[in-house]
């Protein structure tokens, strides 16, 4: 019986690391959206994907990166077609996952969505907004009432460089988007103070998470590893560049 111990024992740690290593497929968005993220050639990439993988490496998973449009990455989510959505947030589309019962992650990221102008109009306040940028999708929640009222014509475009064209040659008086993702994009075109955060100017101080429907004890061990790798998650922030615009960090 002695041979047989190492042997009974090896075959127990290879089960409990196949209970673990399970391979999911997580939804991220086809979009340049750096410094959180981007997909080249196919390639899920960014600040998102170190921190993925990261988790998932310590875990013992593998995580299969499914780059969708915004809109059918909502869908094949609700749908079960991909097992985690990131970004995610809860008030993101909350009328069409009312039906479903998500689990969100602890914040996986700052996010500032603010109004960004010119560096002449800066501090100028909301009475010169008559014509709004945005994303499609995205929700420029501090204004919705003044769209709604016609006091604000909200203009929205696919990709985030045609907004930035309209900012720049002033067919919108702002644009509501993540500064720092417009910061980005500038960087090596117009420049990247051609256009600057108001934050005189209503804005959302907010956070990206991880969010499942299906497997709620891994976004618990996302959670975990949130807390025990702060100082890591915290370098991987400082790698990327991302810092909450309002606090530096």
């Amino acid at each position: 019986m002695r041979p047989l111990l190492p042997f009974l024992a090896g075959l127990l740690l290879l089960s409990a690391f196949s209970v673990q290593a399970d391979t999911f497929k997580v939804g991220v968005e086809l979009q340049p959206y750096m410094p959180y993220s981007d997909v080249q050639n196919g390639q899920y990439m960014g600040y998102g994907r170190d921190l993925l993988d990261a988790f998932a490496a310590q875990q013992g998973h593998v995580f299969l990166y499914e780059p969708l449009p915004v809109r059918r990455l909502l869908s094949d989510f609700l749908s079960g077609r991909v097992d985690f959505k990131y970004p995610d947030n809860p008030r993101w589309n909350a009328d069409l996952k009312q039906d479903h019962t998500l689990y969100f992650s602890q914040a996986a990221a700052p996010a500032i969505d603010g109004v960004l102008v010119k560096p002449q109009f800066l501090g100028q306040g909301k009475a010169r907004l008559k014509r709004l940028g945005t994303q499609r999708g995205f929700t420029p929640w501090p204004y919705l009432d003044d769209i709604k009222a016609g006091k604000i014509l909200l203009i929205q475009a696919n990709q985030i460089d045609s907004l930035l064209a309209m900012a720049l040659s002033d067919r919108v008086d702002g644009v509501y988007l993540n500064p720092q993702v417009v910061q980005h994009q500038l960087y090596n075109t117009a420049g990247n103070e051609a256009l600057v955060f108001d934050p005189s100017l209503a804005y959302e101080d907010d956070h990206y998470f991880l969010s499942s429907i299906k497997y709620p004890e891994v976004i618990k061990q996302f959670d975990a590893f949130l807390n025990k790798e702060a100082k890591l998650v915290q370098a991987l922030k400082e790698r990327h560049g991302i810092v909450n615009p309002l606090k530096g960090r």
